[in-house]
């Protein structure tokens, strides 16, 4: 019941994009896949403290030691409202970060905690880090990003990506990609340009692609003023569509889930058209970027 009621919020919450996608995608968009990875329990007063370990890492581990998989131990899953603000619970024990601290989402945010407490529901066997990309998403939020220094440095980074910035790129051939990149692209630039008072460059040449030190300042001022969930929201953005801008509309709600996953692979979308689609290869890479992408967008409401 609780799993219906989950993808039911998740589809009203994310908007078309999630409504447009098969069922499949939607499924993923809300709880994440059931990948690889390993999580590794261990209780602390009242709650419960999780530390993920790598795909690489897990495999190695198990290999090495021969360590069981790492299954679900947990029985229910609810949501509770505790001192104004929600927590997620594992047989009636709070969730904590890595960190040791617990978990708590704002009452602004209501329908996020519904959606953790799916992702977690939704665990059947083992657990993995990548099925749980909203929970991970707040646990960046609450032990990384509510350091002052780390978040100077994240920012920092993500600034990097606007110099450089894919969708500020304008290629000459083949047509089929200049024709993405009018379509997708420049609207972003435009929107930018526009919300925030800046002139932004584009260019066919990347080496010379290169952003007016006031345009970077506006937008880290922007940036400054995110809340910490929602700072874990645009990093994760821009990590998976390798582009600031990009990742800036869709956590400012300008850009649904999907025109920013489409925005982020018009390059491979060109190629598509001219080579072919090699199928298995590439539904992976589309889930995974709607599946990190759904994330970013739903933490980012509200924050």
């Amino acid at each position: 019941m609780l799993g219906t009621v989950i993808l039911h919020r998740a589809a009203v919450y994310a908007g078309t994009s999630v409504l447009r996608a098969s069922a499949g995608t939607r499924h993923a968009l809300c709880t994440g896949h059931r990948l690889h990875g390993a999580l590794k329990d261990t209780a602390s007063g009242p709650g419960l403290q999780h530390r993920f370990l790598s795909s690489e890492a897990a495999s190695d581990t198990l290999s090495k030691n021969k360590a069981p998989v790492i299954r679900r131990f947990w029985k229910t899953t609810g949501v509770e409202e505790r001192d104004g603000n929600y927590v997620i619970l594992l047989d009636k024990r709070p969730i904590k970060t890595p960190g040791g601290k617990q978990v708590q989402i704002s009452r602004s945010q209501g329908t996020l905690a519904w959606l953790v407490a799916g992702e977690w529901e939704s665990q059947t066997e083992v657990v993995g880090s990548h099925s749980l990309p909203l929970t991970s998403l707040i646990f960046r939020s609450i032990d990384g990003l509510s350091d002052p220094h780390v978040r100077a440095e994240v920012i920092d980074k993500l600034l990097k990506y606007f110099q450089t910035d894919s969708v500020c790129l304008r290629e000459e051939y083949p047509q089929t990609l200049v024709d993405l990149q009018q379509q997708h692209h420049a609207p972003i630039v435009e929107w930018a340009g526009d919300a925030y008072g800046i002139d932004i460059q584009s260019t066919g040449n990347i080496f010379a692609l290169r952003q007016s030190p006031q345009a970077v300042a506006r937008l880290r001022e922007v940036v400054l003023e995110f809340s910490p969930l929602k700072l874990a929201a645009l990093e994760r953005a821009v990590m998976t569509a390798k582009s600031f801008l990009i990742g800036l509309a869709l956590v400012e709600q300008r850009l649904p889930v999907e025109g920013a996953a489409i925005a982020a692979q018009v390059e491979a979308s060109s190629q598509t058209q001219r080579w072919g689609e090699l199928e298995n290869a590439h539904d992976i890479d589309n889930a995974a970027i709607r599946q990190i992408l759904g994330a970013s967008a739903c933490v980012a409401l509200d924050s």
